[in-house]
């Protein structure tokens, strides 16, 4: 795995010891043979002005024959002001890119997208995407936190204090995105750390395309799941003893 271009990404610290900026919200979008989706969403982001303070971080797999065609992608997009870079895999799987990413960047929560989807901010007061989640994150004295966006919790905003404490961010069983999500949802549940992230919502693109990346049959979700429910309880035990009481 290699990064380019999200220096913050490895580390909070510069060479001559000063500290760099932390980003509020880091979009974690893992991408193969996408790269029309991938910039069109990028686009609408910028175009949009409701992304400053978030950064973005695509995942590529080093197989994949449009992989130069995203570098050039985030090479012409950061020169036009939005905060991106991204990593390249050599076959680490769905939930292994993002386990690997999520704990290293500067980054005060992480939320993993696809092409097809992503927050769009409702309010008034043009706070935007990173200050809608930093009115949720500022609300709770618990500094871990699963932040949602619609009722059904697609796409959730998980805090890095919550995958520290996890030691994932999606648990290495799962194969798929909708199963890792669920288990976070159900986590956040039972330790009463899940909240509504105001004035925003998720928007659909119009295109049709098959999710590649973070797609798992019916049969390996129902057996993730199953697996998973057996260890909730001693996984809520064990993280419930961080809780700020």
């Amino acid at each position: 795995m290699y990064l380019t271009g999200m220096g913050q990404a490895v580390s909070d610290k510069q060479d001559n010891g000063s500290t760099l900026e932390q980003s509020t919200i880091t979009f974690l979008i893992p991408c193969f043979n996408t790269p029309l989706m991938t910039s069109d969403l990028l686009y609408t982001a910028l175009d949009s002005k409701l992304f400053t303070g978030c950064q973005f971080a695509l995942l590529l797999q080093a197989s994949d024959p449009r992989v130069e065609t995203y570098k050039e992608l985030v090479v012409t997009i950061r020169e036009k002001g939005l905060d991106i870079g991204y990593f390249i895999f050599d076959g680490t799987p769905y939930c292994g890119m993002i386990n690997r990413v999520a704990p290293i960047l500067n980054t005060r929560s992480v939320c993993v997208l696809n092409n097809q989807h992503f927050p769009w901010y409702t309010g008034k007061d043009g706070i935007g995407i990173a200050g809608a989640v930093e009115q949720w994150l500022s609300k709770a004295v618990e500094p871990m936190g699963v932040g949602v966006f619609d009722a059904q919790g697609n796409h959730p905003v998980v805090t890095k204090h919550f995958i520290e404490r996890l030691g994932y961010m999606f648990h290495p069983l799962c194969t798929g995105r909708e199963e890792a999500e669920r288990w976070l949802l159900t986590l956040a549940e039972k330790l009463a750390i899940i909240g509504n992230i105001p004035d925003c919502k998720l928007i659909a693109s119009r295109a049709e395309t098959v999710d590649l990346l973070g797609f798992s049959t019916e049969e390996e979700m129902v057996w993730v799941l199953q697996v998973l429910t057996q260890l909730t309880d001693d996984e809520v035990e064990r993280i419930g003893t961080y809780l700020v009481k």
